[in-house]
């Protein structure tokens, strides 16, 4: 009661110096906000994951015979082109078969040449040029067999590549199977990483990769995905895939330990800051700022919400782009009240406009 007395003293004053009071009559003043407009934004899912490189190919160089190196035309670590000689064995041997093949099946095709002949002029029987045909052809295939086994005595770069260190020297007698160099094709590199099985709707041949390694400080390099497995590991649910990095300065090296990153489903979406929405229960809600009857109030929306990135959230459904969102100061709003808009660049140029004048003093 005497609260009440007081507040009509209070008024009845007010009234008399001609001092208006705020009032439940009058009710709240209106609440200053900051506000956005809805716009477009990149997003996309982001997925980290480790991986190690692997060469593009790898090849253990062996032969096929048995004998001494008698020549050798590469050293370690060299860059070679595909098909480059790069060893030879002992040839002598090989050489006389090899003559000796390419004799006989010139002796074959001249009694050949010499049947047909004879056959024209039906001087022999067509038995005498079956056989000479046959003969010819195995002399034909004798020599192919010897000029294959002299071929396996000399060792050519199957692709282009650099070689490793060399395991033989002039002298040394190789068997079947033994290595003498490792051939890499480092042109580009084959990058392995699992993830986690629930991104694989995300991971398809062509999208982009980023990689990185504490092995080479700064330096970021890029790629597509080339394939993913065909099958998920039960225990880790997760699922392997190769990515393809191009090498051209040949700066990457096969074992290296590789930061992955993803940027998987990349899309453009409408985008509003994290900050202005509302969520209550299990719906999100932000404040706009409508024009009615000349002037702004707040009107609360639903809407549906998608990725966050970098202060961002996708927006699904809900807003239209262009539309004005409160970003600050909604919590001081409600439904249909009266806001005031403020400029937020007006606001820190007198921000900062008021601290030179305290500096000046």
């Amino acid at each position: 009661m005497k609260r009440f007395r007081l507040l009509a003293l209070v008024a009845g004053l007010a009234a008399m110096l001609g001092v208006a009071l705020p009032s439940a009559a009058q009710g709240r003043a209106p609440a200053s906000v900051f506000v956005a407009e809805v716009a477009e934004q990149d997003f996309a899912m982001r997925i980290e994951a480790l991986g190690t490189l692997m060469a593009n190919e790898r090849v253990e160089l062996t032969l096929n015979v048995a004998d001494r190196v008698t020549a050798i035309y590469f050293d370690d670590g060299e860059r070679v082109p595909a098909g480059k000689t790069l060893l030879s064995l002992a040839q002598r041997e090989q050489v006389a078969l090899v003559e000796a093949a390419e004799a006989n099946a010139d002796e074959a095709r001249r009694q050949f040449e010499r049947a047909q002949q004879l056959s024209a002029q039906d001087a022999v029987a067509q038995t005498v040029l079956d056989a000479a045909r046959r003969d010819l052809d195995n002399a034909t295939a004798q020599l192919r067999a010897v000029q294959v086994r002299q071929k396996d005595r000399v060792l050519i770069a199957p692709f282009a590549g650099v070689l490793g260190f060399r395991m033989v020297s002039v002298g040394t007698y190789v068997r079947p199977g033994d290595v003498v160099a490792t051939l890499v094709d480092d042109s580009e590199m084959k990058l392995d990483f699992s993830v986690p099985s629930t991104f694989l709707a995300s991971l398809k041949p062509g999208v982009k990769v980023t990689a990185s390694t504490a092995d080479i400080e700064g330096m970021t390099f890029s790629g597509v995905i080339d394939s993913v497995d065909n099958t998920i590991d039960p225990v880790t649910r997760s699922v392997r895939v190769r990515a393809i990095l191009p090498n051209p300065d040949q700066t990457l090296k096969a074992g290296m330990f590789m930061r992955v990153t993803i940027m998987a489903d990349p899309r453009t979406a409408l985008a509003i800051p994290e900050g202005a929405i509302q969520p209550l229960g299990p719906d999100n809600f932000v404040f706009l700022a409508e024009e009615e009857g000349g002037k702004i109030v707040a009107r609360q929306h639903k809407i549906q919400i998608g990725l966050r990135q970098n202060a961002s959230v996708e927006v699904l459904s809900g807003l239209q782009a262009g539309d004005r969102i409160i970003t600050e100061g909604a919590i001081r709003v409600r439904e249909g009240a009266e806001v005031i808009v403020r400029d937020r660049s007006a606001v820190l140029r007198g921000s900062s406009g008021n601290g030179a004048a305290a500096n000046a003093q």
